[in-house]
């Protein structure tokens, strides 16, 4: 028998470095994410730093979407000077995130090393390393740097307590990693309830894990949705009569938007915006769709909501087929990623140039993700206690229902990354070529002492 011994100080120093220049590489591109996504969590961050700074009046402090980015961004605000410019703002809170995603990595090697080996947790790393996503999804005021770190710091809990249940600090930050991640996206939910589903399992199935585990989980998510739920109250208090917007407004929105994305064209991958894609069928019927709707709203003065529940049920229950097709379509879609900011004949990447360097570039990070895929499907393929894994397999499919059922942009199943990644990495260390690939770069980041007993 062999004991290993390594210290982290080594691999600590790494991703830091590394991260830190994938960033600086990402920033640089000529491609990157819109700096303050659709404006609203920047407005609404800066506009509650500045309340509590003393500096505008409290009528102008809304939380009218997802309350979870306003938590994160905010206190970053409140660190910058009054008369801060919105970019200057978008330079504090970039650096913020950067250092989050950077800790949240130093979390995902733990916990690949806690649940499989040092080596594992090395790949994990190195995968996001080989295609970084979390970088270019960092440069946004976007509520997914908040949700990626959210569902690290879960699944780390969650690898303190598999190993130790009756140790609180595993289920301390299992419960502030759920409830933080459904505070930043809402439509996590589900995740709760595929938990219950998995304790009910164990209940009956396997008894050693819900003696181990089951009434802990159970406790968990009561507190998740306890806390969840009384933040979001409080934002609906906040906000009071001083915004026309809703959480359930916004629902119904992206819902009417996923009726009409690959319905008559299931390949048509561009972004859902009308100066990227005005001559789009889909595009075209569901602003005329939306039109419709209003005209139905003024003559029977139907609330938003009661006419869009409306529609959205007739028409799946009219299009069964559409539906079912177009749910496959959102899921692939989901995991594939084009560039949009940027046409292909203005693509300009080094040698990569117009159009034929844009599709070669394209090729190139779907097929690296492709392979990250592969990998967590093997580890699901093979993995004969998957039970254990609940959280990684169960945020997954949680957004992939949500979003497969609704509207789907690859960004909102990004958090889950975390998971997938994870699970991509102990699946491809199964492969004998990779494994060994893996061991001969670790032996000169780990210090190994053999010694037998």
């Amino acid at each position: 028998m062999h004991k290993m011994d390594f210290s982290t100080k080594r691999i600590n120093a790494i991703i830091v470095l590394l991260s830190s220049f994938m960033m600086v590489l990402v920033l640089n591109l000529p491609f990157k994410a819109k700096p303050f996504g659709d404006i609203t969590f920047h407005e609404e961050s800066k506009n509650l730093a500045l309340f509590i700074k003393g500096a505008v009046a409290y009528d102008k402090v809304v939380i009218t979407r997802a309350p979870g980015p306003i938590l994160f961004y905010t206190p970053v605000y409140t660190l910058a000077p009054v008369d801060a410019t919105d970019d200057q703002l978008w330079v504090y809170a970039v650096v913020f995130t950067s250092i989050i995603i950077t800790i949240s990595l130093l979390l995902i090697f733990r916990i690949g090393s806690s649940l499989f080996s040092k080596e594992v947790g090395f790949l994990s790393v190195l995968l996001f390393f080989l295609f970084p996503i979390h970088c270019y999804y960092s440069l946004g005021i976007l509520a997914e740097a908040p949700a990626f770190f959210s569902l690290t710091l879960a699944i780390y809990g969650w690898s303190i307590a598999f190993h130790q249940p009756n140790k609180k600090l595993g289920w301390i930050f299992l419960i502030l990693g759920m409830w933080f991640l459904i505070l930043n996206r809402p439509n996590t939910l589900l995740l709760l309830g595929l938990g219950f589903l998995v304790v009910l399992y164990a209940f009956f199935k396997n008894k050693s894990f819900f003696l181990s585990y089951g009434k802990k989980m159970m406790v968990s998510f009561f507190c998740v949705g306890l806390l969840g739920f009384g933040v979001l109250q409080l934002a609906k208090i906040i906000t009071g009569n001083k915004s026309g917007g809703s959480q359930e407004g916004l629902l119904y929105y992206v819902a009417h938007q996923g009726r009409f994305q690959f319905r008559e064209e299931p390949t048509d991958f561009r972004f859902w915006e009308s100066d990227i894609r005005p001559d789009s069928k889909d595009y075209q019927n569901w602003n005329k769709s939306g039109a419709a709707l209003s005209v139905i709203r003024d003559q029977t003065h139907q609330s938003y909501a009661d006419v869009y529940k409306k529609f959205l049920i007739d028409d799946a229950l009219e299009h069964p087929g559409l539906f079912i097709r177009q749910f496959f379509v959102k899921c692939f879609y989901g995991h594939v990623y084009f560039i949009n900011s940027v046409q292909p004949d203005k693509f300009d990447l080094g040698p990569l140039k117009g159009p034929i360097g844009y599709w070669i570039f394209i090729l190139l990070i779907n097929s690296i993700n492709l392979i990250i895929v592969v990998g967590a499907l093997l580890f699901l393929f093979l993995e004969k206690n998957l039970i254990q894994y609940w959280l990684f397999w169960g945020i997954i499919v949680s957004l992939l229902i949500f979003h497969g059922l609704t509207y789907m942009e690859p960004r909102y199943i990004f958090p889950s990354r975390v998971a997938l990644y994870l699970m991509s990495a102990a699946g491809l260390y199964r492969i004998s070529w990779i494994q060994k690939i893996i061991q001969k770069i670790t032996i000169y980041i780990f210090p190994i002492s053999n010694i037998k007993s």
